[in-house]
């Protein structure tokens, strides 16, 4: 199937009558700060008052050191700039449109919600964002939609687990067990992952941690997905609630978590695939899969991929890429050393979002849709080119110079929403 699809739409206008109030909010909900300099936006459920909160359910259960806390509350941390960040390289960073904005529920007010300056929260699903036209992927029945791999769950929905990366959530689990990990940078220039899971169904997840408008680039091209997230601020958790293809898994609504006590909090809510249904629209095959091994591109041994404040190291075993964060080697709790059959690594054009967190550092939005430069590591070998998303409702299609689509191999593949290429 071939998508070709309308020129870019032109900006909106956004005005910030309410930053005053937004000020006075996060000092009133704000409960710290943590190490890494970002908010306690997910601080335990147990400092929080339960006269302004729904009550605490308590389940049992049999795992050594965890307690359930549900809901967790949700936050209110971010505060707002006026400044706009350019976007990055080439990168086309598709303007917004009012008249496209989805519909859809969420609690936050227009007023409030005006103090939002990204853009993905404009968009309609299938409002055009690319020009180039691009060939989707498909894979056969019985074949997992995002790793091109026989499975006896291909029919199911997914979820995306948006899991913590700061230096006190290491080592993360479920991680090892993802189909797709997308990971992205936040606020203070550390990363943050979404990891999908469709084909496997692991029992721990996490240190489950908050969304942010970045998501709204990715999830609808996933079918009907759930989304696993501890909470957001009532701006970025209205902009999530109104994609209206995404099933909202926030702790704040669901049930579905639990607090490990041997961990400090805000990283240490977990979930478990147990918890969601997937009894929903399976996501589209995700990659174009090869049938053998890849040969063409340049072999390479390692590469980076930088962020402001974090540099990841992927390294060529022979059969798949092995991961390192700041120098040593990110393993999952089970004390394996996370790796990928393939890396994509995507230079994403970055807006401000509107939104400061409690030191005043910007929260970015990554815009993954329209089109921009791509480096593909699959099969120890690197491939350039260019992504291509004609709508937040397709999955990204890598085409080289001469258009010709880049295939990756079957396998676990992770994403790096860059700024810039290695």
């Amino acid at each position: 199937m071939h998508r070709s699809v309308p020129a870019i739409s032109t900006p909106r206008a956004v005005s910030v009558p309410l930053a005053g109030l937004v000020l006075a909010m996060v000092a009133t909900a704000c409960t710290g700060v943590e190490p890494d300099g970002l908010a306690m936006a997910d601080a335990a459920v147990s400092s929080v008052s339960t006269t302004s909160q729904p009550a605490t359910t308590q389940r049992p259960t049999t795992e050594p050191g965890r307690t359930t806390e549900f809901p967790a509350r949700k936050d209110a941390t971010t505060t707002t700039t006026t400044a706009a960040a350019a976007a990055a390289g080439e990168t086309i960073v598709p303007a917004g449109s009012a008249a496209g904005a989805p519909s859809g529920g969420g609690s936050a007010p227009a007023d409030l919600m005006s103090l939002y300056h990204g853009v993905l929260g404009t968009y309609s699903v299938d409002q055009g964002l690319a020009i180039s036209p691009v060939a989707m992927p498909s894979v056969a029945a019985g074949v997992a939609p995002l790793t091109g791999l026989p499975s006896a769950r291909s029919g199911t929905g997914a979820i995306v687990v948006k899991i913590d990366n700061s230096s006190k959530a290491r080592p993360q689990a479920g991680l090892d067990e993802a189909d797709v990990v997308i990971e992205q940078e936040v606020e203070g220039g550390i990363t943050r992952f979404a990891a999908i899971f469709q084909s496997s169904a692991p029992g721990r997840i996490g240190p489950v941690r908050s969304a942010r408008s970045t998501d709204i680039s990715f999830l609808s091209a996933l079918g009907r997905p759930g989304l696993a997230y501890s909470g957001a601020n009532e701006v970025f958790d209205t902009l999530i609630v109104r994609q209206e293809r995404v099933r909202n898994y926030s702790a704040y609504r669901f049930g579905g978590y639990w607090r490990d006590n041997s961990r400090r909090a805000p990283s240490n809510l977990y979930t478990s695939m147990s918890q969601f249904s997937t009894d929903a629209m399976a996501p589209p095959a995700w990659f174009h899969f090869a049938a053998a091994p890849i040969e063409r591109g340049t072999a390479v041994a390692s590469f980076q991929a930088r962020f402001p404040a974090t540099t990841i190291s992927w390294t060529w075993n022979g059969s798949s890429w092995q991961r390192a964060q700041d120098g040593r080697n990110h393993k999952a709790e089970s004390g394996a050393v996370l790796e990928a059959t393939n890396v994509v690594v995507a230079q994403v054009g970055v807006v401000d979002s509107g939104l400061k967190d409690p030191t005043g550092a910007i929260v970015p939005e990554f815009v993954w849709a329209g089109e921009g430069p791509v480096a593909v590591f699959t099969n120890g070998r690197r491939i350039d080119g260019r992504w291509i998303r004609p709508t937040l409702g397709d999955p990204a299609v890598f085409v080289d110079g001469s258009g010709a689509i880049i295939e990756l191999m079957p396998g676990t593949t992770w994403v790096e929403m860059t700024r810039s290429l290695p």
